[in-house]
């Protein structure tokens, strides 16, 4: 779907991101990408990473749904933000919803990971009126509750908030010598996912942010506004969320044990927990079939398709 709001990258950016529409926000460009025909699912990654995350859900679930993936402002986006956007966790997690508004859904499945997942709760106790536009949520590995950032990033964070430039420089460094080592890669994914990911998948996702400094600041930015008491006072508006909430966890997280994912589940009134066994916190790279699988289960019931696969945006 396009409409007022959405446009077509430059020639410049096309080169560079082929397969993206751009939805125009008020913080400045997102990218997404939308495929496949049926209910509406959308998709969520969280720090330094994109649709990317999603490929091979995607793959999976686009013949029954409309399969749409936004790369939030988080670092593997591949637009930096207006310079005077607000960048706090609110103004974030309400932009999530915004897409929801912008790209005209209802009813819409809401799929989340990591910094998104986060994002997500937050928005939920926002008062936007996009809420009414999701029918269902999916969490997967994700902050939560007190978890915001994680206790293994709090130290990160809270430097990222005190010495800004310095945490973006250190940023783009990691990521450049990442691009030159596939070891340093690979030592660097390995506490995100069991599986890990090929060169053009890394690439895809962490190459923005070594690209343009301008894309590293907004991660930085992001995660500077990230404090616990923001998730812990959202959480007053869980129980109150009466729609369907899947949560999928990978049970070997680093960074999110199942104690969250296991609290998330008691907490949503209509909720169900999936454990995956063996996965990270990029359950969707680790085990996509079991993440497909389990959405699939619980998203609508998809009608006849008389059209077929729309091409991808």
């Amino acid at each position: 779907m396009a409409n007022q709001r959405t446009s077509t990258p430059s020639a410049a950016a096309a080169r560079v991101y082929p397969d993206v529409a751009c939805l125009e926000t008020r913080l400045g460009p997102l990218a997404w990408r939308s495929s496949g025909c049926g209910p509406s699912i959308v998709f969520f990654a969280g720090a330094l990473a994109n649709g990317e995350l999603w490929h091979d859900v995607v793959a999976a679930l686009e013949d029954r749904y409309r399969c749409i993936t936004i790369d939030l402002p988080l670092g593997a986006h591949p637009w930096p933000l207006l310079p005077d956007a607000d960048r706090s966790a609110a103004s974030l997690a309400r932009q999530l919803l915004d897409c929801l508004e912008l790209l005209e859904l209802d009813d819409a499945t809401v799929v989340a990971n990591d910094t998104a997942g986060g994002l997500l709760l937050l928005s939920l106790a926002s008062g936007h009126p996009a809420l009414g536009r999701v029918g269902r949520l999916v969490l997967t590995n994700c902050e939560n509750y007190d978890q915001f950032p994680p206790d293994k990033l709090k130290k990160a964070v809270a430097a990222a908030r005190a010495h800004p430039r310095l945490a973006r420089a250190l940023l783009r460094l990691q990521l450049w010598l990442g691009h030159r080592s596939a070891t340093v890669r690979r030592r660097g994914l390995a506490a995100l996912s069991a599986r890990g990911l090929d060169d053009d998948r890394a690439a895809a996702i962490s190459g923005p942010a070594w690209r343009d400094p301008r894309v590293a600041g907004d991660l930085v930015a992001a995660l500077a506004g990230e404090r616990p008491q923001l998730l812990i006072d959202a959480a007053e508006a869980i129980p109150q969320f009466d729609r369907p909430v899947l949560v999928i966890w990978g049970d070997a997280c680093e960074f999110f044990p199942m104690a969250g994912a296991q609290r998330l589940a008691s907490d949503f009134p209509r909720s169900t927990l999936i454990a995956v066994p063996g996965a990270k916190t990029w359950v969707p790279v680790d085990n996509p079939a079991a993440v497909a699988e389990a959405i699939a289960g619980f998203g609508p019931t998809p009608g006849p398709d008389p059209i077929g696969k729309q091409e991808r945006q």
